[in-house]
């Protein structure tokens, strides 16, 4: 029978997930409500197959990931579980080898397949994160071939709008006047391929503004 480890800082997803795991005759050998109480655990129990959330208080999902591949350990095998598309993320689990992926809002209909091929010595990757992670990278890949570079006051300009200062507050800041700001501003929304502030704002680590 193949031993679980769950490890989730909301109670109620680890509850149900022991539950449903049970219920389909696998063995939970420990619970943990945090990062540095999964890593005590698995050294106690070592399970075959350690189910993590990716963000938890203490070390997270992909840092304890990370130490058992520096270990070069085959036990126990790692699933990492999500509740968000964050693209770094997911490419990291995915280069660290992460055994499992899965995404918490299908977490129940697909996590014993998930578990049983794991368990099998297969990786088992969410195709529907997959997917996204994909389209988003293209979208970005789409977005750099078409950006044109900044000069030096329009990324000045733009990094502060970014952060959120007014027209008025960037003057000061730069000591420009209020129209070369506008006309900064509409030249770096030309180049960048956006619409308002808010997209700016929303893209600006990705555009090297934050």
């Amino acid at each position: 029978m193949t031993r679980l480890l769950l490890a989730d800082d909301h109670p109620i997803i680890l509850e149900g997930l022991s539950a449903l795991l049970k219920a389909d005759g696998l063995d939970i050998v420990a619970l943990c409500r945090s990062g540095d109480a999964a890593i005590a655990a698995i050294t106690e129990h070592d399970p075959d197959v350690a189910i993590l959330d990716i963000q938890m208080p203490g070390a997270s999902g992909l840092q304890i990931l990370r130490e058992i591949r520096s270990r070069g350990a085959l036990r126990p095998k790692v699933i990492i579980l999500t509740a968000s598309l964050d693209r770094a993320q997911i490419v990291e689990a995915i280069e660290l080898e992460a055994d499992g992926l899965v995404l918490k809002e299908v977490v129940a209909d697909r996590i014993t397949e998930c578990v049983e091929r794991v368990a099998a010595g297969q990786q088992w990757i969410d195709n529907d994160a997959l997917k996204r992670v994909i389209t988003d990278m293209a979208r970005r890949e789409a977005r750099a071939a078409t950006t044109r570079p900044l000069t030096v006051r329009e990324t000045e300009v733009a990094r502060l709008a970014a952060r959120g200062l007014r027209n008025r507050d960037i003057a000061q800041e730069l000591g420009l006047t209020e129209s070369t700001v506008k006309m900064h501003m509409g030249s770096a929304f030309d180049k960048l391929g956006v619409a308002s502030r808010a997209e700016l704002a929303a893209l600006g680590k990705e555009l090297g503004l934050a």
